[in-house]
């Protein structure tokens, strides 16, 4: 890098310049020439020499990585250590070693660079250099270990760990001293220059450092200059004690290293002190020599504050004072010394008495007896500013400072009693002084005063360890010592009893802020050690606490599980270490009589309290004084205060007399303490009812001093004790917290037994009768206490038995599953309710899992069974959590139940009831879809509960008989099924026949609404069950998913599925949307529901099956079918399609339909039935079998006579296998066209000898019923002969279709009003106007080309039978739509306008111009009568609610835009006349639609950014609305687009008006999505991957307009919204424009992004292509596209005049301006150049169509320029440039001409009514 500032590109791993030139040379000489590299670092030069020696050693890598290391760069130098490094691993250890002499130059500068990172990455290198070299290190020893040790004591811990690890690898440990000695005089010599020497210039560079940095890297090596010379010191030996000596006192004696004990840094002050630390320690020979020095430096900074210092000050200071005692010598103690400790003392040690404090005694011992004098003012002192530090802010809220300070304090306290144990005067001044002054005043403040931290110390056990000391030293032979201890006892127990008792007797409330601090002393006079347990649980009792989640029934989820295992200890508000009396029995048996004593008289305090005025703090402090000391004194005492509270004679003075009761052992004063004072208690509590919270907290303090009375009483006197609580007691709380207490004791073998007794069982049976009865009360309170004890007894024991007897747990449980099951009847309280399932779940989920043999209780199973029967309800009142809590129970349950019978199905058994009672369910009640998934979702669960429990083999398959056993249990049997099927409702057989999917020749009369909406057929209940348990299952559980399980269900799924979609009114090969296609008003809600769930489940099922299963699966659909035909009949035809799409229908066993239905043979005798079944077989059949098919049908047709025409083994069912045939997928492969002329040449036939057959020009309701089928059938066939042999037809087949249609037509409109009424008639209405929509597409489309046809044939369909056809069906639709409810729609209905509505959307324009529709006129259009009757009619129908209504209107308005713009440009012409500017409307039709859907649109989209995408719900009002806004505005801007220049301004001027075109847009941004990829872009994208140029948009193709067979979608309403954007960006390219340019900040970039992206390379290749396809030429102008530069070339030219015009499209456009840019020019001048070159920009900036468009208009501006019309004189151009006008306004004065828009613009905008030019008044 060539300057400090500049930034290292990212990304670029190349090296600098100056390394690539010299890796050049270096390549190109072949490594021999050697390269001289300068650094820029100070000093001695840091480059890689060129010697001969040196180079020829030299590896080129090596030597281009050394170059690196001295560029300044610190990236580079990283770089190059971490290449260096991996050199080091790839080389040789010759090669590497030839590089010593290069890294010893360039390490002693690495080492000490300002960068940490390069410190730390040098380290690491130098570590991987030593492993590769080893012993050639040495001759470069000296020169390397100056630096390699100050690295060692580097101030970045990872380059000083990196260091030691290096040095650690080239020597041992052994060997580390003598490789430091042997280097020592060269290590002094460069750590002397380096504290002497060298500056924060000499160091740095100058020019690449700052003065910051340059002092930062001179203390940094000074500093650890200093440290290593310690380190140095430490470890020299003998050998070089005397070199190493003379060298460090030529370093002591310079003046320049004292200076650095007061230097400003405290890391260069902090080294300076561990230098003189470690000189006194290793070598005093040479401290002594200067202890002038030494001693007042270290002496005399006791006070320093400094944490990075003080650590280092103080060990300097214990190792001076420790092995130089002559220290004190060369100072004043009292001036220099004292002073700055008691400073230190005062301040708490500065913040750093944990790291200091531990010091002062090892100080205070080595402090000179003349220093001290006699102690009394000098320990005064000390322990004064002790005292006062230990008062400060900053220590005594700092838990570690203040236990270090105290701990301090009475480590001293003690060393000085110790050192003064006599009876001397001075002594014993000294003694009272502690005792009194200190050690007393610590401990009264450590209790009364409120915000003291002192008893969380270790101030008690200190003074309990000082007690220890005295009572030790009573016992001595020295008198005297002996003497003082016991005066100095006598002084502190008098002191301590004093204190005790003083705060006792003060007022309970203010007890309580002292309690346990006294508990805790007395604890600590005990034992320290349990004292410590005790302080530690009150710290995790002071935390910070969080709330566990608590179960319905309000106890905590942790108590229930610390119940259930184990019993464990539950949590508990008070101290649980001192109720352990049992090893309290053990430790204070060697407690002193003064404490037994002080014992005594607390408990007589406490007791007096505690009776006399119910004191809860002096009962909780009672409470722990008898767990402390559960001795024979104590209970005496406690009896003593009891009787004489009795006798009413207790005084304060009797209280200390001694105690008139005595006993002589522990167990006789415990049992009487239990029988006169407890127990009573207990009882007096439990009356109370114990539900106050004061009352529970004494209750538990009396059970805590019952716990201790069981431990000190006899064993057989413990169960006595427990029988009397359990029976005498009504609340379960004392019962529980005793035996909670007793069972976290080691000694609990009593209990045990205990809990089996009778007494306990009746009690636990009791409360759980109790509770259950809680439920049905609603003000009953469910008690915790009762849950509790009835969870103890349930839990389990070592053994893993209940800890109660078996016969009563049994009980217990029945009183759970009589409970459960009440819980089922409503009227219940539903909170507590709930609360009590939630309990017994717990319960019985632990008890289940922790009981060993519970399944062999009878009641166990009965408890299973309930639960499950809970977990399976559908009640919505049950929370998630307590519906997850009921399933993991009954899932626990049967785990074990399985375990523990092997998975052995039984009648009688729980899993055998479940499955049964699992089936009644299904077939006895009525369930919504919701409530099947419930169902499947247990069993699916139970399955898989029950194979994870059994045990699994591999070679039997008995785990999966188990499941296949119990789910077959569950399944209905086939009569079941038969009765079910019989059951449906046959509505599905309307749509059937309106599909004609089946034919029937006897019609089946008219279904009738015989359904519910809400109650689901229980056929179609079991196979949404069955699908939902199939849609449950999981591939890695095994569960019996087998065909031969299963094949019954699968084809009553598939059954079921049929039947919902018959339902819907879909075709039997539709799959069912997610929306309801076919609005219909009848349907059931949970068809749909059921009918996705049914082909989700069959679709992944079907796909499992093999080549076999599927040939079983169907030859049993086969049978059925042609036992039953109808549904069965469909469900065939389903599972072939899905065989079709399988994997095994490509396979070599492909099944054979063909012959699986019987072959010819099934065509001799035909019936119903058989007819269903070939209906739907035939698509499925191969080419041959459906030739062979159609050649037997057509062969008996032509024989067949007119009187079996109608019959189903006649001409009926012949035809339809016949339809059938035509409409197979590979018909194309059928080339036998005869065989389909015959057939129409024998209806032909038919129609000359029985015509009144064909119910030609009849009314349908008075025909023959008989009739309408297989005129039907004729039809559906005439459909497919002209759709696949249209060629084949001759001219009189032609005549037959077309004339039989039309005659079929008028049959239809003979009723209007009853065609819905019937059934069949709707049947063949749909027939005729499907037959008339296909013909319509073959004759009347010109884009259809047919070969071999007649070649009349068109003009005739033109002239007679389209009009014959088209007119009469026009009026239909109109009156139909006037008399059918779309909101109460029928499925007929739907079926019949929507195929009537795709028939009339051919009608051509000339026939809808030409319409017999009533008159429907707007007063003030100039549209003709027909034109305005026909708009007034069509366009109300885009308002309907109903999609094909809709399209079909639209598609006929559209055809006529182009006449109403054509009448509208008439009454333009008509109109320019008047000087006035002409606005024009949409036709009063269209304006209506438009006006009335905005408003529907701001209110659907009012509160929606614009931007954020709205998905419409199809069918919704909503979505309606929004399709009628799309149409509407499509056939508007068809009409804009359709209309001339000039036109298009009268348009535009409407819509500026009426803003109506920004509303628009705001709309389109709220419907359009974000990403517009087509729906076919998306269904190809996982086979093909669609490129920018070629990705195909809801921009790049049209919208779908199909009618018929497509339902309402959102993507619909998302593809309609870019259809009118797009073609609003064609035809109001300004005045979108101008709505991009008004909107904000945030809107603007989000349209100029969508529309760049998708819309603008769509409008640039029309626009492009429009230029180069332009039918007409220019005269005078040539126009020429380049589609790859987005640019269009105009080349204007008249006689000697030329230019090029090159315009440029933006690639936002049209939103961007398009730039003009001047090509050549020949005649014009520059004035007039520019001229023009503004009005084409006007042109096609403001001009609202397309380039081309603009370039006319401004080649018509140019012309008349040309012919000498002039210019308007305030715009300069002959058109206007929004308007198109000319001129025609005229100065009277000055005679110039004007456009009347520019003349308005001047008169607003000046404020004055004169001519521009002249000024004169206009």
């Amino acid at each position: 890098m060539s300057g400090r500032q500049k930034q290292r590109t990212k990304g670029n791993v190349k090296p600098s310049s100056s390394a690539r030139t010299a890796e050049l040379m270096a390549r190109e000489s072949g490594g021999a020439m050697g390269f001289i590299g300068f650094g820029t670092m100070s000093g001695d030069l840091g480059y890689v020499p060129q010697t001969q020696d040196d180079d020829s050693q030299l590896d080129g890598d090596f030597r281009m990585v050394l170059r690196k290391l001295t560029k300044k760069d610190v990236v580079t130098k990283l770089k190059a250590l971490q290449e260096f490094g991996t050199l080091c691993k790839e080389k040789d250890r010759d090669t590497v070693t030839a590089t010593l002499p290069h890294w010893s130059r360039l390490y002693g500068r690495l080492t000490i660079d300002h960068d940490k990172r390069v410190r730390e990455a040098t380290q690491q290198t130098f570590q991987l250099l030593v492993e590769q070299v080893k012993r050639n290190l040495a001759p470069h020893l000296r020169s390397l270990m100056g630096p390699w040790l100050l690295a060692q004591c580097d101030t970045y811990p990872a380059a000083k760990t990196n260091a030691r690890a290096a040095f650690e690898c080239a020597f041992p440990l052994h060997k580390q001293a003598d490789a430091i000695g042997f280097c020592s005089v060269q290590v002094i010599q460069y750590l002397q220059g380096n504290l002497f020497k060298e500056t924060p210039a000499t160091l740095s560079d100058a020019n690449t450092t700052t003065p910051e940095e340059q002092e930062e890297k001179y203390l940094r090596v000074i500093s650890s200059s200093m440290l290593a010379l310690g380190e140095l010191v430490a470890m020299v030996t003998e050998k070089y004690l005397a070199k190493v000596s003379e060298q460090l006192a030529d370093i002591l004696g310079d003046g320049k290293l004292w200076k650095m004990g007061k230097h400003q840094s405290p890391m260069v002050r902090a080294a300076f002190f561990s230098l003189l630390g470690s000189i006194c320690k290793y070598m005093p020979s040479v401290a002594e020599t200067h202890f002038a020095r030494i001693s007042p430096a270290l002496l005399g900074n006791l006070d320093e504050s400094e944490s990075a210092v003080v650590s280092s000050l103080w060990e300097a200071v214990l190792i001076l004072v420790s092995q130089l005692p002559d220290c004190w010598s060369h100072v004043s103690p009292r001036k220099a010394v004292l002073p700055k400790l008691w400073s230190f003392l005062r301040n708490g040690g500065h913040g750093y008495a944990a790291t200091i404090f531990p010091s002062l005694l090892p100080f205070l011992s080595k402090i000179p007896a003349d220093v001290i004098g006699d102690g009394v003012a000098f320990y005064g002192e000390f322990f004064g500013h002790l005292k006062t530090g230990l008062c400060k802010d900053s220590v005594s809220k700092t838990p570690l400072e203040l236990e270090a300070v105290v701990k301090a304090y009475m480590e001293c306290l003690r060393y000085v009693i110790s050192r003064n144990l006599s009876m001397e005067e001075n002594c014993t001044k000294i003694q009272n002084m502690l005792i009194e002054d200190h050690i007393l005043v610590l401990l009264e403040s450590s209790i009364v005063e409120y915000n003291s931290h002192l008893s969380t110390t270790s101030l008690y056990s200190q003074t309990t360890t000082l007690i220890s000391y005295l009572q030790k030293q009573t016992i001595t032979d020295q008198s005297e010592a002996s003497q003082a201890a016991n005066n100095i006892l006598r002084l502190l127990w008098d002191n301590i009893t004093k204190l005790c008792l003083t705060e006792i007797d003060i007022h309970a409330e203010a007890a309580s802020e002292f309690i346990d601090r006294i508990v805790l002393l007395l604890c600590n006079l005990v034992s320290p050690e349990r004292a410590e347990q005790l302080l530690n649980s009150q710290k995790k009792v002071s935390g910070v606490k969080f709330d566990l989640e608590e179960n319905a029934s309000g106890i905590r989820k942790d108590q229930m599980d610390d119940q259930f295992e184990r019993s464990k200890v539950e949590s508990q508000e008070r101290t649980e270490v001192i109720a352990g009396a049992a090893i309290g029995v053990a430790y204070v048996a060697d407690i002193s009589d003064d404490l037994v004593e002080l014992a005594c008289r607390v408990t007589n305090s406490a007791m007096m309290a505690a009776k006399a005025i119910s004191s809860l703090p002096h009962i909780e402090f009672l409470s722990k004084i008898v767990a402390i000391f559960p001795i024979t004194s104590v209970f005496d005492e406690v009896l003593n205060v009891n009787s004489c509270l009795q006798s009413d004679v207790a005084s304060a003075e009797s209280s200390d007399q001694k105690s008139a009761i005595s006993h002589d052992n522990v167990h006789a004063a415990a049992m009487e303490c239990f029988q006169q004072v407890f127990s009573p208690w207990v009882l007096n509590l439990d009356g109370d009812g114990g539900s106050d919270t004061c009352m529970k907290q004494e209750t538990g303090f009396v059970v805590d001093m019952l716990h201790v009375v069981l431990h000190c009483v006899e064993n057989v006197h413990k169960a006595a004790i427990l029988d009397e609580i359990c029976c005498n007691t009504r609340s379960p709380l004392v019962l529980h917290k005793l035996v909670t207490k007793i069972q976290a004791q080691p000694d609990r073998v009593f209990l045990s037994t205990w809990l089996k007794s009778a007494k306990f069982g009746e009690k636990v049976v009791g409360l759980a009768d109790s509770l259950c009865h809680m439920m049905a009360d609603s003000q009953s309170a469910i008690r915790k206490q009762s849950w509790d004890l009835i969870s103890l007894g349930l839990s389990t024991d070592a053994n893993g038995e209940p800890k109660m007897n078996a016969v009563y747990a049994e009980k217990v449980l029945l009183k759970f599953t009589e409970a459960l099951q009440s819980s089922k009847v409503k009227g219940h309280h539903e909170e507590q309710t709930h609360n009590a399932v939630s309990f017994i779940c717990d319960v019985a989920s632990h008890f289940f899992s922790g009981v060993e043999g519970c399944m062999v209780i009878k009641s166990t199973e009965k408890l299973l069974f309930a639960l499950f029967q809970i977990g399976c309800s559908d009640t919505s009142t049950l929370s998630e959590a307590l519906r997850e809590k009921i399933n993991s129970a009954w899932k626990t349950g049967v785990s074990v139940l399985v375990k523990q019978t092997g998975g052995l199905m039984t009648e009688d058994g729980v899993l055998h009831t479940v499955a049964s009672w699992i089936k009644m369910t299904l077939l006895s009640s009525t369930h919504t879809l919701h409530r099947c998934h419930h169902l499947a979702q247990a069993v699916h669960t139970l399955c898989v509960t029950v194979l994870s429990s059994l045990p699994q083999c591999e070679d039997d398959g008995s785990s999966l008989h188990t499941i296949e056993e119990l789910l077959s249990i569950m399944m209905p049997t086939s009569e079941e099924w038969e009765s079910n099927d019989k059951q449906l409702s046959q509505q599905w057989q309307v749509s059937v026949l309106l599909n004609s999917a089946l034919t029937y020749a006897s019609l089946p009369p008219t279904p009738k609404s015989d359904i519910k909406q809400d109650d689901m057929p229980t056929s179609v209940i079991l196979s949404a069950f069955i699908a939902s348990l199939l849609e449950a299952r999981d591939d890695e559980q095994q569960l019996p998913w087998q065909y031969d399980f299963m094949e019954s269900a699968i084809l009553e799924m598939v059954h079921a599925l049929e039947w919902c979609k018959g339902m819907l009114g879909l075709q039997s090969q539709t799959k069912v949307n997610t929306h309801l296609p076919p609005p219909v008003s009848h349907m059931p809600a949970y068809c749909q529901q059921v009918a996705l769930s049914l082909e989700t489940t069959l679709g992944s099922v079907l796909k499992t099956l093999n080549a076999g299963e599927w040939n079983a699966l169907i030859s049993q659909a086969i049978s059925k079918s042609f036992a039953s035909g109808g549904l069965w009949a469909l469900s065939l035809g389903n599972i072939l399609a899905h065989y079709e799409c399988s994997t095994s229908a490509s396979t070599q066993d492909k099944c054979n339909i063909y012959d699986m239905i019987g072959g010819p043979d099934r065509l001799t005798d035909m019936s119903e039935t058989c007819l269903h079944t070939l209906e739907s077989v035939i698509p499925y059949l191969a080419t041959d079998s459906v030739l062979e098919v159609l050649q037997i049908n057509i062969a008996v047709l032509i024989t067949t006579d007119t009187s079996m025409i109608s019959n189903i083994s006649g001409g009926l069912g012949l035809l339809a296998i016949i339809t059938k045939c035509c409409q197979h997928p590979q018909w194309d492969r059928i080339t036998q066209y005869d065989l389909i002329i015959s057939c129409v040449e024998q209806l032909v036939t038919w129609r000359d000898e029985w015509e009144q057959g064909f119910l030609f020009n009849c009314d349908l309701f008075e025909a023959n019923v008989e009739l309408i089928p297989v005129n039907t059938a004729i039809i559906r066939f005439l459909q497919q002969a002209i759709k696949k042999i249209p060629s084949s037809l001759a001219s009189h087949h032609w005549d037959f279709v077309l004339c039989s249609l039309v005659s079929w037509i008028q049959s239809c409109t003979e009723n209007i009003k009853d065609l819905t009424s019937s059934i069949p008639v709707a049947a063949l209405c749909c027939a005729v106007c499907d037959l008339l929509t296909l013909a319509s597409n073959l004759l009347g489309n010109p884009s259809v080309n047919i070969s071999n046809v007649p070649s009349n044939l068109a003009t005739e369909w033109n002239e007679f039978f389209s009009e014959a056809a088209f007119t009469v069906l026009l009026p239909v639709l109109v009156e139909l739509l006037d008399t059918i409810d779309l909101s109460n729609l029928t499925i007929t209905q739907y079926h019949l306008l929507q195929s009537l509505c795709e028939a009339v959307s051919h009608t051509p324009e000339e026939h809808l111009l030409d319409n017999k529709l009533p008159a429907k006129l707007h007063a003030g259009s100039w549209l003709p009568d027909n034109l305005q009757t026909l708009t007034n009619t069509l366009c109300p129908m885009l308002a309907k609610p109903l999609r094909c209504v809709q399209l079909a209107a639209y598609q006929m308005l559209t055809k006529v835009m182009s006449s109403i713009t054509k009448h509208d440009e008439e009454h333009l012409q008509d109109s320019s006349k008047d000087e006035e500017e002409v606005i024009l409307t949409p036709p009063p039709g269209l304006k209506d639609i438009l006006d009335s859907s905005e408003v529907l649109m701001a209110s659907l989209l009012g509160d929606v950014p614009v931007g954020e995408c709205v998905v419409m719900e199809p069918g919704s009002e909503a979505y309606h609305d929004t399709l009628m806004y799309m149409l509407g505005w499509r056939l508007y801007l068809a009409i804009f687009k359709a209309a001339s220049a000039e036109i298009r301004a009268s348009y535009a001027v409407h819509m500026r008006n009426t803003k109506c075109v920004e509303h628009l847009l705001e709309n389109l941004f709220c419907l359009m999505p974000q990403v517009p990829i087509s729906s076919r872009e998306s269904s190809n994208k996982s086979t093909t991957k669609s490129t920018k140029s070629n990705q195909v948009t809801m921009f790049t193709e049209e919208p779908q307009l199909k009618i018929k067979d497509c339902f309402p979608s959102s993507v619909e309403i998302q593809h309609q919204a870019c259809a009118v954007y797009l073609s609003s960006l064609e035809e109001l390219p300004a005045m979108v424009r101008q709505w991009w340019n008004s909107q904000d900040k945030r809107i603007a970039p989000l349209v100029e992004k969508f529309t760049g992206k998708y819309v603008s390379p769509v409008l640039c290749t029309r626009e492009l292509q429009g230029v180069q396809c332009q039918p007409t030429a220019f005269d005078n102008m040539t126009v020429k596209a380049r589609p790859m530069t987005w640019e269009v070339i105009a080349t204007y030219a008249v006689e000697e005049l030329s230019m090029d015009l090159v315009i440029q499209l933006a690639t936002n456009h049209p939103l961007g301006v398009i730039t003009v840019d001047s090509g050549q020019k020949v005649g014009v001048s520059q004035s007039q150049w520019r001229n023009w070159m503004l009005q084409l920009t006007t042109f096609l900036t403001h001009q609202n169509g397309s380039i081309l468009d603009g370039l006319k208009l401004w080649k018509r501006n140019v012309d008349k320029r040309f012919e000498g019309v002039d210019d308007c004189m305030i715009c300069f151009s002959v058109i206007h440039g929004s308007n198109y006008s000319l001129p025609k306004l005229t100065c009277k004065t000055c005679k110039k001409k004007f456009h009347s828009a520019c003349l308005y613009k001047w008169f607003s905008t000046s404020n004055q009514s004169s001519c521009p030019l002249c000024r004169s008044p206009f």
